[in-house]
């Protein structure tokens, strides 16, 4: 399958509408299929954690209903193919719980063993205790500082918006092959840490619609109850960052609400102007009979005789530590030829734009060698020893040197453009498309 980092000269700051494209064909509800495997991955949680004898069980047990919903029938994702430029990114944004990624990865045929689960957090495995970018198949970024995944997603929908306003401006939304998602996990943590809100402030601004927050409101921290710390309403707080915000609450036998969950991220994907946030709430360590709701299940293994009753509650054996269910495990790798049938659709519509974009093919072809063009150094200024020059202003004359040659440059700037001398001569600053490509500042 083609791979590529796509740019175009001409156009470098025009941001045009973007949507989600999405799965073109998913399973339309909750079957007793899917709530097999969801038995299963709760067990291989309790049993990678009990085997290691630390790390987080709670948040993987609670939230691995919404993991493999969102896995199997919203994200847009080739397990075959985990650097296929289509596809739908999603971040882990509270890192300690790398069990909640890997178990999808897992389950839904990516390169990760359940060998791989049972080496958990243990030296030069591909299941560190946090995930790691370069590491492990399926991992798009690396996280465990909390906040900063949500961070890395805002810029994940930044650039999206950029390279789709850079090689296929004219395409209705929804409709370019440079059209993808980005989804988040997050925790309470994660929404307590500045960097998290400075982010999401700017994607508000920004209007970033292909961006989707999902909030785990569990109440629970290691230190027991969110309220010692953090009391704020934050739906409030993202609804006045512009935000598209929906509420889950809690389904009837306490577990998460599925259906309600699944409608919320289908409107999440129809709301192309702001990005959306899901506050959905849970009990963390469901269905554990005695840790449930309990910061024992934060970052603790969960012990022999509560890993063996929750067992029993969810119908599993409990003599039987990393029991798979091959009907189940075969149920979830559906996904697989889903996955490969949305790339080749994918595909035909890249090949469809590649046929009429001749030059930014090229040009994308070399930034996804990640070459730079002949003669990218001829216009770079020199300053002898002992020239009176500012350093931002010799930044500001690089920077403007380069960017004729380097349509890939491009950066940003805390409103202080005027003092740090960051802008390009003649080009626009990006903005949503509803206020296009704005003017650069009348005193610069």
């Amino acid at each position: 399958m083609t791979t590529l980092t796509p740019a175009e000269s001409g156009s470098a700051s025009r941001p045009e509408s973007t949507a989600c494209a999405g799965p073109s064909s998913v399973p339309t509800s909750w079957t007793s299929a899917d709530a097999d495997v969801v038995r299963m991955l709760r067990g291989l949680a309790m049993d990678a954690v009990q085997k290691v004898g630390n790390g987080h069980p709670g948040t993987a047990m609670s939230l691995a209903p919404a993991a493999y919903q969102l896995f199997q029938h919203h994200l847009r994702h080739d397990p075959a193919d985990p650097h296929w430029i289509g596809r739908d990114r999603f971040v882990l944004s509270m890192g300690h719980s790398s069990l909640t990624l890997y178990l999808q990865l897992y389950a839904s045929g990516y390169p990760m063993s359940l060998a791989d689960l049972q080496s958990l957090r243990t030296w030069g495995s591909q299941t560190p205790g946090h995930p790691e970018w370069g590491h492990t198949l399926g991992v798009e970024t690396s996280t465990g500082p909390l906040g900063q995944g949500v961070a890395n997603a805002v810029g994940m929908a930044l650039a999206q918006r950029r390279v789709r306003g850079l090689l296929d401006p004219d395409a209705a939304a929804g409709e370019s092959p440079f059209d993808y998602c980005v989804y988040v996990f997050a925790s309470d943590g994660d929404l307590e840490e500045g960097v998290s809100a400075e982010a999401a402030s700017l994607a508000g601004t920004q209007e970033l619609g292909t961006l989707t927050v999902v909030w785990d409101d569990n109440h629970i921290s290691i230190e027991d109850d969110t309220s010692i710390a953090f009391t704020e309403d934050v739906a409030a707080r993202f609804r006045a960052y512009g935000w598209h915000v929906q509420e889950v609450g809690l389904g009837p036998d306490g577990d998460l609400d599925v259906q309600g969950f699944d409608a919320a991220l289908q409107q999440a994907r129809s709301e192309t102007g702001r990005p959306s946030f899901i506050a959905m709430r849970s009990q963390i360590g469901y269905p554990a009979p005695t840790m449930r709701n309990s910061f024992k299940a934060h970052g603790n293994a969960l012990g022999p005789d509560e890993v063996a009753a929750t067992k029993e509650l969810l119908g599993l054996d409990p003599k039987i530590a990393f029991a798979v269910d091959d009907d189940a495990l075969a149920h979830a790798r559906e996904v697989q030829r889903r996955g490969l049938d949305e790339h080749r659709r994918w595909q035909a519509g890249y090949d469809r734009w590649a046929a009429g974009h001749h030059d930014a093919v090229l040009l994308a072809t070399r930034m996804s060698a990640r070459e730079l063009p002949d003669g990218w150094a001829n216009d770079l200024p020199t300053f002898g020893a002992g020239t009176n020059v500012a350093t931002r202003s010799a930044s500001g004359a690089v920077i403007n040197a380069l960017a004729p040659h380097l349509p890939e440059l491009w950066g940003g700037s805390a409103d202080l453009a005027g003092s740090n001398d960051t802008v390009v001569k003649g080009a626009a600053s990006a903005q949503p498309p509803a206020r296009g490509p704005a003017k650069i500042p009348r005193n610069l």
